[in-house]
């Protein structure tokens, strides 16, 4: 007889999750659901989903209840996975495709845009393929595994995690795990308290094995295992503190100034 499932956990499709969900497939008390961030954030919505690793934006504007402390996906400084890549001056391109997957990336991009430049060009939502990425667009923000692997010879290359941090001085925080508002509530502590021991062991499983996973995974998506490695180990942050909350805070603000964002006042963290 099959365990039934205790927590329903929406995780994203991106290499850089891969050390925050270590072992949560081989359980069978829980159903973990793969998607693009935007689509996690949906079905946290929709209630299809009992914590998903949903884009921040998301989250700032009402998506589900409480984020789950200690955990996050972000970067201090160079990211490397989400870039502008333009024939042009970023400041002087009409209109940017923007990849669908990711939502926090596309409002970072327009904060980045006003407060840098004082420029509001316009952004059409595509998807977009690496080996063609400028069919239609002179620019183009891409995510994940496929910004790592464009050919770069004769464009310009923004990355948008470089820019927040010599704009703020302050990490970036692109997703976090957010907990639906059933589990948010005082009531549901005990289920609370499991799945976030879940996802913190997941974590710490994950971050433990990082040379592991590379060497396992080396060749896959055109990258190395060095090039995993130094990409899970340097480019990419998991543990949320006090500057990653700053940063977070930040964001918040400069979203609400430029209209990104409104539905919650305050980021809350949940109460294991």
């Amino acid at each position: 007889m099959s365990s039934p499932i205790r927590h329903r956990i929406g995780a994203v499709s991106f290499l850089n999750t891969l050390p925050l969900i270590q072992g949560l497939d081989e359980r069978p008390e829980l159903n973990v659901q793969r998607d693009l961030p935007g689509r996690l954030a949906d079905r946290l919505y929709e209630g299809q989903i009992d914590v998903g690793l949903i884009p921040v934006v998301e989250y700032l504007r009402g998506v589900g209840g409480d984020i789950v402390p200690g955990i996050y996906i972000g970067a201090e400084g160079a990211v490397h996975s989400v870039k502008v890549f333009s024939k042009l001056p970023l400041e002087d391109t009409e209109n940017i495709a923007v990849d669908r997957g990711s939502r926090s990336s596309v409002a970072l991009l327009r904060i980045l845009l006003a407060e840098l430049f004082d420029h509001n060009p316009d952004l059409h939502t595509v998807e977009p393929r690496a080996e063609n990425p400028f069919l239609h667009h002179d620019s183009v923000l891409m995510i994940g595994d496929r910004a790592m692997r464009v050919q770069t010879e004769g464009l310009r290359v923004y990355d948008l995690g470089a820019m927040w941090h010599e704009m703020t001085g302050l990490p970036f925080v692109f997703a976090a795990w957010v907990l639906s508002e059933d589990y948010s509530q005082p009531e549901a502590k005990a289920r609370r308290t499991e799945l976030i021991e879940l996802l913190q062991g997941a974590k710490a499983a994950g971050l433990a094995r990082l040379e592991e996973m590379a060497r396992e995974m080396d060749g896959r998506e055109g990258l190395s295992a060095d090039e995993l490695h130094r990409y899970w180990s340097e480019s990419i942050r998991y543990e949320m503190g006090e500057r990653e909350l700053a940063g977070l805070e930040r964001f918040a603000e400069l979203a609400r100034k430029h209209k990104l964002c409104s539905g919650r006042e305050a980021v809350n963290l949940a109460v294991a």
